[in-house]
């Protein structure tokens, strides 16, 4: 473990020590990393006898609702934190307009993340872009604070490091990845059980939207960019959730000669939540964090206005990324 971030993990667990009342918080529009970290985490710190509020404006898609102490997770409070700390939210508008204004309340912010390219906030940075999923770094908290990782802490981090490796398939894997997944699941996980809930399974819902997408994709000359919109009306017909969305683009990313997948999601307020998808290393991030969004190099997300140009502004930028 680097210097810095042993640094930043001693002042937490001080922090959390001294606290009397805790808040954790996830990114909006949840993930199984985000969410696998703020569970974990809670977890932990109930096992500390401490006072726990898991918060998450957008709730918890039904596909996580199988993680342990999910039903534990509000959408928000009133409750001023003695300590409020952030999983896997590369920036203060990830963290939700609701959920923002509370975290900040708290006499001290931590901030744990793994984004390459985020936006510091918060008093304390438990930060490392090298870890594959935030995931990783809370094993590390939760080791630093003496808690011991049982069987359901273990399920949560997992499914972290499985949901932000994609079932371990990206670059993003490292040795330390496989060494702490090996110890998590020596607590007795039954790893292809969780596998299969959290990454293989989709309700028929999802799967109806998915095809949708699919079938009313669109794709660049080359055919290495592929795109599809899903409107507020097709999430009705389908009775599909707006989480479904990005099960879209990771099937969007499959199609033989796909490098980059979007998919343009039409929100209440009349913009596009655009989702990106991407193979072979290419930093779809990059691209988000150009819009105001933010991610990773294979999964990234961003909002931009609902005319054809900001669309097509969009798509150019995507253009230059596989034309490098």
């Amino acid at each position: 473990m680097k210097k810095g971030l042993r640094q930043s993990i001693q002042k937490t667990v001080s922090a959390i020590e001294k606290a009397e009342r805790i808040l954790v918080a996830s990114h909006v529009n949840p993930d199984g990393d985000t969410l696998g970290c703020l569970l974990a985490l809670g977890l932990a710190l109930l096992r500390m006898e401490k006072k726990v509020t898991l918060v998450c404006q957008d709730g918890i898609p039904s596909r996580f609702q199988f993680l342990p102490g999910s039903e534990l997770i509000v959408s928000g409070t009133s409750e001023r934190a003695d300590v409020a700390i952030a999983v896997d939210c590369g920036s203060v508008r990830q963290l939700g307009k609701k959920v923002a204004p509370i975290f900040f309340k708290a006499k001290t912010t931590v901030q744990v993340d793994h984004h390459d390219f985020g936006q510091a906030f918060g008093k304390i940075q438990v930060l490392e872009d090298e870890a594959s999923a935030v995931g990783e770094i809370v094993y590390e908290l939760i080791q630093a604070i003496g808690v011991e990782v049982t069987p359901a802490i273990a399920v949560c981090l997992l499914t972290s490091i499985v949901i932000d490796t994609g079932s371990f398939r990206f670059s993003n894997i490292r040795a330390k990845t496989f060494d702490i997944c090996s110890r998590l699941v020596k607590t007795g996980v039954d790893l292809r059980h969780l596998i299969e809930e959290s990454y293989w399974i989709k309700s028929r819902s999802a799967v109806k939207l998915s095809s949708y997408g699919l079938l009313n994709a669109d794709y660049s000359r080359s055919g290495e960019i592929a795109w599809t919109v899903l409107r507020k009306k097709d999430f009705v017909r389908y009775l599909a959730k707006t989480s479904d969305a990005d099960s879209v683009a990771d099937d969007l990313r499959l199609v033989e000669g796909v490098k980059i997948a979007a998919v343009f999601r039409e929100m209440e307020n009349g913009k596009w939540r655009v989702s990106l998808r991407s193979r072979h290393g290419i930093n779809t991030g990059n691209v988000a964090r150009l819009f105001g969004g933010g991610g990773h190099h294979n999964s990234a997300g961003c909002i931009i206005g609902k005319s054809e140009r900001e669309k097509r502004k969009l798509l150019d930028e995507l253009e230059k990324l596989v034309n490098v």
